[in-house]
Formats: C-alpha cells, sequence, structure tokens
C-alpha cells in the first residue's frame, strides 16, 4: 500500500456513506459542494468517486488553484475538457493549423472548433462564456453526461468580483453537466454557497467532510502490512486516539511508525514506535508552531 501523508495519495479510509451520497447527486443531476478543512481528504474523496463512474460519464477535473489568471483558468477548462477526448495540451496543439490538428484527433471539425475559437477569444466576457460553456456544448453534443469538478473552488473569489454571478447564469443554463466543487476556506466557500445574496445561493447541495470514523480508523490501521510488519493492537488503539480520526495526521502517524520500526529492526509496530512518531512529528513542526505563535502575539 502507498502512503503519502504530504498529499494524502490515493489512500481513503471509510467515507462509503460520503461516497454512496454523492454518487446518489451526481446520478439526479444535482450539483454539489464538498467543504472541510485542508488535508481532510476532499480531493481523495472526489477522484475516488470519479474513479469510480468514469465509464458512465465524460469527467473534467479543473484546479482553479493553480490558475493566475482568469484567461489561464478558461484556457485550463478548455484543455481539461477536450481530455475527455484523448487529447491533452489542446491549445497548444491547436495553435498553428486547425486543419493539420484535426487530423491527429478522433473527433470532428465542429467539436475541435468550439475550443479553438474559444482559445483564441480577445474579450474576455465572451472567453468566460465558450470557456466554461464548453463541456455542455461537447455533452450536448456526443448524449453522454460530463462531471466537472471544480478543485479549491474559494480561490474563484481572487479573480474579478462579477465571476460568480457571470458562472452562475452560464451554469444554470447547463442541463448536460454535473457541477462538484470542493474548498477548504469555509468561510469563503459558505459565503459562496449558504449566502442568500450571492449568485451561487441554493445552486447545489452542501457537504461538510469531517473527521474518519474512529472504526473506520482502526479497521484501515489494523490491515495494514508493509514489508511483513503490521501494527499490534495497542498501537492501533494509540494511533486512534492520538489522531482522532483526523485523515492526514492518521496517515503521516502511521507512516512514521512504521519508519520508527523499520529503523529499530523489529517486525512489528508496537505502542513504542507510535509514540517516538509522535515525537518526531511534533518536533518536525516546531517551526510552524513558533510561527503561528509569533502570529498571535504580533496581533496583540
Amino acid at each position: 500500500m502507498r502512503l503519502n501523508a504530504g498529499g494524502f495519495s490515493s489512500v481513503m479510509i471509510g467515507r462509503d456513506k460520503e461516497v454512496k451520497t454523492l454518487k446518489t447527486y451526481i446520478n439526479m443531476h444535482q450539483h454539489c459542494a464538498v467543504t472541510g478543512p485542508r488535508r481532510y481528504g476532499k480531493t481523495t474523496l472526489i477522484t475516488n468517486l470519479l474513479n469510480d463512474i468514469k465509464a458512465d460519464y465524460f469527467i473534467v477535473k479543473i484546479d482553479v488553484f493553480s490558475a493566475s489568471s482568469l484567461r489561464e483558468l478558461s484556457h485550463i477548462i478548455i484543455d481539461e475538457t477536450y481530455k475527455c477526448f484523448g487529447i491533452t495540451n489542446f491549445i497548444r496543439q491547436t495553435k498553428g493549423n486547425i486543419l493539420e490538428a484535426v487530423k491527429n484527433f478522433r473527433i470532428s471539425y465542429e467539436d475541435v472548433s468550439l475550443g479553438y475559437t474559444a482559445s483564441k477569444e480577445e474579450d474576455e466576457n465572451e472567453l468566460i462564456r465558450q470557456a466554461f460553456g464548453l463541456p455542455e456544448a461537447l455533452a450536448k453534443k456526443h448524449g453522454k453526461r460530463m462531471v466537472v469538478f471544480f478543485d479549491e473552488f474559494g480561490d474563484i473569489v481572487k479573480f474579478e468580483t462579477d465571476l460568480i454571478k457571470k458562472l452562475r447564469a452560464e451554469f444554470q443554463t447547463h442541463s448536460n453537466v454535473t457541477y462538484i466543487f470542493t474548498g477548504s476556506q469555509s468561510s469563503v466557500m459558505n459565503n459562496i454557497f449558504l449566502n442568500k445574496d450571492t449568485a451561487f445561493f441554493n445552486f447545489c447541495s452542501i457537504m461538510e467532510l469531517g473527521k474518519i470514523q474512529i472504526d473506520d480508523a482502526k479497521t484501515f490501521i489494523s490491515s495494514f502490512e508493509s514489508s511483513g510488519i503490521k501494527p499490534d493492537k495497542d498501537s492501533v488503539n494509540e494511533i486512534c486516539r492520538l489522531t482522532q480520526g483526523h485523515p492526514y495526521y492518521l496517515i503521516k502517524l502511521l507512516q512514521e511508525s512504521l519508519l520508527a520500526a523499520v529503523l529499530s529492526d523489529m517486525n512489528q509496530i508496537d505502542i513504542r514506535c507510535v509514540i517516538d512518531a509522535c515525537d518526531k512529528i511534533l518536533q518536525s513542526s516546531d517551526a510552524f508552531f513558533q510561527d503561528e505563535w509569533n502570529k498571535i502575539n504580533s496581533k496583540k
């Protein structure tokens, strides 16, 4: 099993109820937003969900955080949408002669021209309309529904102030696309989706992602094994007690406990390994805590 606490990798612990809920929403064509603190596994949850349903839907994944401008975000949407049709770097491939580019694609000239025209648009309002409308246009034309996932959607507020209104006006006309939004800035996400004075109010169902259920955490840790090394019962209970179902720290503590066992030439993770691992994590976070403390003092 691959453990990567830094990015939470592809490991998903529990979340059966959440996956079933989201699948039901998608089947009902209901847009949804998943909120929660950073490192709670929102992106991992949605990524696993989309992998489960990719045979039935076109899947588009947009990382809003990675875009530094509205034009760049629009181009990301165009590129990511054409990945559904096996085309990578669509804008770069169509930069020259579109007729030559079409020869290398498995879709029609009409399909290609939609994204090509959008990518060449100079007027920003028209670019937004065409780029954000591209998933709906292609889904409708090909007769297959599309799911568009906006990761870190709260970052959308860094762009122009009227963008939220423009997106709502565009999205509400889409009948072939279901939208999923995630965001770690709870106050921003709540303002976007729960403030009755904003354009996205009542646009989608909200799911607040909480900690992992302790029973699910225990089942996961108990079944873990790497290079023949497994945790004993006491270490399982101690990891659960210390992390309290926090997804990132549960993975991180298990990872460091395994390392402690390996370095001690042990064939099992015991409670001593867990305690040593916890001490190591706290020590490595000392600079962060000091910085946070200094920020608090500076506000006094």
